[in-house]
């Protein structure tokens, strides 16, 4: 019995023991990103590793009682170890660790660490937003097209690697929106917020298979500090219109109870200048006449978003918290067209002007809750999510045309549309991880969402002063999908080798029906498939050093159909613009290979080969005057790409993140007009120089650069961008003063051209508010500490990123 009794005391004693300290340099500055190895004081075996926060803060956890001693290394400082350390209780307290400055030419150099601005590791790319000076007063989504490999396009469709149909994730949690819908949420974020990017091309098994293009989880800032901590930030913007972003994250944490939250308010304004040039071509090939288009948008904006959670820890074992997330978006659209017939000669034949708006009100909410159990001290644990999100959307458009013929005589007609809008999305999982030992791991989880759309559009038309509902128009469309889905994964290190091999099982349910009115039928479909998606990763340190490092992975996906894509009816986008959906579209699936060398964790060069069969991309077509877009399974896609990133570090005052790839991209299938086989190399690059100007000052300068693209019917012609930024911190680092430039010389302009329309040719030139000027402000307060549970991933990990807004 006393046996037992004090075994059940070292065990509970190994649970409870945890050791802490601070790493500071020779000024008593913290030094963060810092490497912190514990080693058992008898041998100098390797325990653990952790990294330092902003404040230089380090924690182990999960002790057994012993004698330890703590080595701190970091670029630019001497390696330093405590004393021995004797640890036998909970709350071990490690002296302050304090760095030496390592002697450049014989003289003393000041260092001040950082963490870089990209980091690769096994499976994903790492962006640290905190190191980018020119992420100042900007979002999620300019964020975003200024990491390696990521793409937006002018409708705010996100690609990476050059494909599209990416799943983003925020903190794991899925976003459930797509398009020009995520585009504006993403916009709605502030950089402020943001602590991460990470890129994932071929995710491990537990992400949902769901995305062609792989993963982007974007990481919120969180801080799990004893007591109260937080910032606040403010930044004005100046292009041609101005806009503004503010945001504040508060922590508090006492005792088992912590409480966090984001939250922010935005105002946007914007603009896009839209020419659209059309040639029609007569049986012969030669030029029949010609259709000019110019549409002039402006854009106004007021994002609201908070979110509040809190974790509360029942035991040594258990935690279950909670996750509110409030998102409201205003916003209004004015359009002003103007179209234009020419004959082949020049002449014009008629012109339309269009005064255009639409007014949106979009609302989302979302709550979560989640658990955390720790079965076992060797790493045995079960986390459970259950999710709840709904959307609302309720938009008003109304299209005013006037017609001039010739002859001088007009033409009125007015077109009028009110698009209700509501999604609600259910979703539970559970994920288990169990180490059989230090180097194999299992982990396997199972998954079920339950989404219900319903989708309203009412159309009125007015012509002659009479006003009649447009039945082509109209439509109710209904919609319900149920996933079901399970994983198993498992990881072994053997010396310098390691392995991850999972296998992700998904079957899908799913129903739509069209309402019918007096002019169009009811319609309906029902569909049900399973689907497997292995995935395997491969890694090997081939010198002892780890100098010289190799990587292989595969991987298999599926892209599901944007919810709205599949409402067959016809929704305007202006008198000449129209879209339609598809019932008939089918899920798309794209098997990945790739091959990365990496050289002393600075340098790495990857090459990768995708096919996508059933590819979904958007279908042009022309119906006399009237533009058609509507989404269609075109057949196959193949990328065969090669790319290379590199850190590098010129001089100790200077530091430069290159990244370039090189791809050759080749469509083919069945559209509307006829069969489409196109290919054409694609290179793209960005560049990205920080510079340290003395005690407290900063500076960055960088842009990118995309050549031709191709997109399917669509090819986009090359544009590059400069951005810069200077930042100078205040109050002994608590506060920066932060101003940047962003695309710099205009150059940013984006100009097209559409393939394969019967008879005809189409180019297109689309310009924005692309130069932009910020001035930023940013205060930390309170106490910086070691974050304690990471957050959930919630259990919705695909569906929001397939809901259009409105």
């Amino acid at each position: 019995m006393l046996a037992g009794l004090c075994l059940m005391t070292k065990v509970a004693g190994a649970q409870e023991i945890m050791m802490q300290g601070q790493v500071k340099d020779r000024s008593l500055q913290a030094v963060a990103a810092a490497s912190v190895s514990l080693l058992r004081a008898p041998d100098s075996t390797l325990v653990k590793t952790v990294v330092t926060d902003s404040a230089g803060y380090y924690r182990f956890t999960n002790l057994a009682p012993g004698d330890y001693l703590v080595r701190v290394t970091v670029v630019g400082f001497e390696p330093a170890h405590s004393v021995r350390q004797q640890v036998s209780r909970p709350g071990h307290q490690v002296p302050l660790i304090v760095l030496e400055t390592r002697p450049a030419a014989g003289a003393a150099v000041t260092v001040t660490a950082r963490k870089p601005l990209i980091e690769k590791k096994a499976d994903r790319t790492v962006v640290n937003v905190d190191a980018l000076i020119s992420s100042t007063g900007s979002n999620a989504l300019d964020l975003l097209e200024r990491s390696p490999g990521v793409a937006v396009d002018e409708d705010g469709t996100v690609s990476l690697n050059g494909k599209q149909g990416v799943l983003v994730l925020i903190d794991d949690k899925p976003t459930y929106l797509s398009g020009e819908q995520l585009a504006n949420y993403l916009r709605s974020l502030p950089s402020s917020a943001l602590d991460k990017i990470e890129l994932m091309p071929n995710p491990p098994a537990r992400y949902d298979a769901a995305g062609n293009a792989g993963v982007i989880n974007i990481r919120l800032k969180k801080n799990r500090a004893r007591g109260f901590n937080g910032n606040i930030s403010t930044a004005h913007n100046q292009g041609r219109y101005y806009s503004t972003v503010n945001s504040s994250n508060l922590n508090y944490r006492n005792g088992p109870l912590s409480l966090f939250g984001n939250f922010s308010y935005a105002q946007q304004n914007g603009y896009t200048d839209l020419d659209i040039n059309r040639f029609y071509r007569n049986s012969q090939g030669g030029l029949a006449y010609t259709f000019s288009q110019n549409s002039y948008i402006r854009r106004h904006s007021e994002a609201f978003s908070g979110r509040a959670g809190l974790d509360y820890e029942l035991n040594k074992s258990t935690t279950i918290g909670v996750l509110v997330n409030v998102l409201t978006r205003p916003s209004d659209r004015h359009t002003f067209n103007l179209s234009r017939l020419l004959s082949a000669q020049g002449v014009e034949d008629s012109s339309i002007a269009a005064d255009n708006t639409e007014k949106n009100k979009w609302r989302n909410q979302s709550i979560n809750l989640n658990l955390k159990h720790d079965l076992a001290p060797g790493g045995r644990s079960l986390t459970a999510d259950l999710d709840y999100i709904h959307y609302l959307s309720d938009i008003n458009q109304a299209f005013y045309n006037t017609t001039s013929r010739a002859n001088g005589s007009l033409y009125r007609d007015a077109l009028s549309g009110q698009l209700p809008s509501e999604i609600d999305i259910y979703a539970a999982k559970a994920d288990y991880t169990h180490p059989f030992s230090k180097s194999l791991v299992l982990e396997t989880g199972i998954k079920a969402s339950y989404i219900k759309t319903d989708n309203l559009a009412l159309y009125a038309i007015t012509e002659g002063g009479i006003t009649r509902q447009d039945y082509e128009k109209t439509n109710h469309f209904l919609y319900d999908e149920n996933i079901n889905a399970a994983y198993v994964n498992f990881s072994k290190e053997t010396g310098r080798i390691s392995i991850r091999a999972g296998l992700r099982g998904e079957n899908t349910i799913s129903k739509g029906h069209q309402l019918g009115n007096i002019a169009k039928p009811d319609s309906s479909f029902r569909r049900s498939y399973t689907n497997l998606f292995p995935t395997a990763f491969f890694s090997w340190k081939i010198d002892s050093l780890s100098k010289h490092q190799l990587n292989l992975s595969y991987g298999r996906r599926i892209d599901r159909p944007v919810y709205q894509d599949l409402n067959p009816f016809i929704s305007p986008l202006d008198k000449f613009t129209l879209y339609a959906g598809n019932p008939f579209l089918r899920p798309s699936f794209t098997n990945e290979v790739s091959a990365a060398y990496t050289f002393r964790n600075t340098v790495t060069a990857t090459l990768f080969y995708s096919v996508t069969r059933d590819v979904t991309m958007e279908s042009i077509s022309l119906n006399g005057n009237n533009y058609l877009s509507q989404p269609a399974n075109l057949g196959r896609n193949s990328i065969t790409g090669f790319s290379v990133n590199a850190g590098l570090k010129p001089f100790k005052w200077w530091t430069a993140n290159v990244y370039a790839e090189v791809q050759n991209r080749h469509y083919e299938g069945m559209l509307v007009t006829g069969y489409m086989d196109t290919a054409a190399l694609y290179f793209g690059a960005n560049l990205t120089n920080q510079l340290r100007l003395g005690k407290d000052w900063s500076a960055e300068w960088g842009g990118t650069y995309r050549g031709d693209i191709i997109f399917g019917q669509v090819s986009i012609a090359a544009n590059w961008q400069l951005n810069a930024g200077i930042q100078k911190k205040l109050f002994d680092g608590k506060a920066s003063v932060r101003m940047a430039v962003r695309d710099i010389f205009f150059s940013g302009i984006r100009n097209g051209i559409i393939h394969n329309l019967a008879q005809a040719d189409a180019r297109f030139r689309n310009q924005g508010d692309l130069r932009i000027y910020t001035v930023a402000l940013a205060y930390n307060f309170g106490k910086t500490d070691q974050q304690g549970r990471s957050r959930s991933r919630g259990s919705a990990q695909n569906e929001q990123s397939r809901v259009r807004e409105g």
